[in-house]
């Protein structure tokens, strides 16, 4: 797998960076790539933007083109990918995505997948045109390298690209958004969401919602209730350091953790053991639209809500 970036450096001049700091955001983000490219072995190239903003409350954002296919078509193409333990757990009798699986919604929802997924997947053939855009706001101060620390009252830029690298590879959700204004919508990474052994929580971005591979019998890491907090429900919920969790603090260094890799792995990518040890102290069809996902900053509880 190979993540390509075309940096925006206007973009970041003019938001008020200087010469410096732009190749600090290059070299930070090319960290950010490295920690998922040195784990996924799919045969493409993800294709991201990379700008700035100026806009105050804008820490971090991103933005995909989404595809339709039919439930069966997206179920076949996962089982086709499956590689892993955790894909073959998945996807087993009693995973969260059976082969047999139905589409829960009979008919009722629209499902997506992002592009870059699609072509992970092979719904779609590789190509070098753009799969999204991760813009980060000029108004916060951000640490570059998490291998030495992170500085007091600064955010961990690494952490905070990983994070929307992430949603733009396809680690988001819609939870019944109508998307197309009609019709309920939902994404692959829906159908990982489980209150319990049998009980899906694809419609649900409330709370006691979990992320599950075996059908909700093993409640691998809790998801943030977006109804009752804001933010994104597909946000891990508050607990580490984690970079996808929903809300993460100034200071400290968020790590792509193994529960976020096993998560990426089950939507359709294929995992693989880093060779080499992490460069930081981390212990074609249908319509393409535009999901977007914002960073602001709650002051009270100087915190950052992802969404």
């Amino acid at each position: 797998m190979v993540i390509n970036a075309t940096y925006d450096d206007i973009s970041m001049s003019n938001a008020g960076y200087s010469v410096g700091q732009i190749t600090s955001v290059h070299n930070a983000f090319a960290l950010a790539a490295s920690m998922l490219t040195a784990h996924f072995s799919d045969n493409i190239n993800i294709n991201i933007t990379v700008q700035a903003t100026a806009a105050p409350g804008v820490l971090g954002q991103s933005s995909t083109s989404l595809y339709g296919f039919g439930f069966t078509s997206i179920r076949n193409a996962l089982f086709g990918d499956k590689k892993t333990a955790d894909d073959i757990t998945a996807t087993g009798s009693s995973g969260s995505f059976a082969s047999t699986l139905t589409d829960p919604t009979a008919g009722a929802g629209n499902w997506w997948v992002a592009k870059a997924q699609a072509k992970a997947l092979g719904l779609i053939g590789d190509d070098l045109t753009t799969d999204g855009t991760f813009t980060f706001g000029t108004s916060y101060a951000y640490d570059y390298n998490p291998a030495d620390g992170i500085t007091v009252n600064q955010f961990d830029f690494v952490g905070v690209a990983m994070h929307e690298v992430s949603e733009i590879m396809g680690r988001i959700g819609l939870e019944g958004y109508k998307l197309d204004g009609t019709n309920p919508g939902y994404m692959l990474n829906d159908l990982f969401r489980y209150t319990g052994p049998g009980a899906r929580g694809y419609a649900s971005n409330g709370g006691g919602v979990f992320f599950s591979i075996d059908g909700g019998n093993t409640l691998l890491y809790g998801y943030n209730n977006a109804a009752s907090n804001g933010g994104d429900a597909s946000d891990w919920a508050s607990g580490g350091n984690d970079a996808f969790n929903a809300f993460n603090s100034p200071g400290v260094a968020n790590a792509l953790t193994g529960v976020g890799y096993r998560q990426m792995d089950v939507i359709g990518y294929d995992y693989v053991a880093s060779p080499v040890p992490e460069p930081s102290t981390f212990g074609a069809m249908g319509l393409a639209l535009a999901l977007c996902g914002a960073l602001r900053a709650n002051v009270r509880r100087s915190r950052v809500d992802e969404q």
